[in-house]
């Protein structure tokens, strides 16, 4: 993906979704990704705005579209599940992903693009 690409899908997850999503990006100098653990859903929102920059050291993100709210405590807590939309996002600007389990995974640099969907 190009500064472009990262760009458009930034300012459409702000603009258009009722929540930024959570995300594990994987850096390219790293060696683990951030959070370490990213299997479950959670409560937070993702960093859209200083999470991703600078694009170029995108590995990839791992971006699970679901949140858990908390409603109060004799409630159970709420799943809001906006995959639809953000697929729709990714669709929308072209931007190719590969989706697995609940999560969607947007890679920066990949040599499988034949495992990605380009709609």
């Amino acid at each position: 993906m190009n500064n472009t690409k990262w760009t458009e899908l930034q300012n459409a997850v702000l603009n258009t979704l009722p929540f930024p999503p959570p995300f594990q990006a994987k850096y390219v100098l790293t060696e683990t990704p951030t959070p370490n653990e990213f299997e479950d859903d959670v409560w937070y929102v993702g960093d859209w705005v200083e999470g991703l920059i600078p694009f170029y050291a995108v590995e990839w993100i791992r971006v699970r579209p679901r949140r858990i709210v908390n409603i109060g405590r004799l409630m159970p807590p709420e799943l809001i599940d906006i995959t639809e939309e953000f697929i729709g996002i990714l669709k929308e600007y072209s931007i190719p992903y590969y989706q697995s389990n609940d999560s969607i995974y947007i890679y920066g640099y990949t040599s499988q693009i034949d495992k990605l969907i380009i709609d």
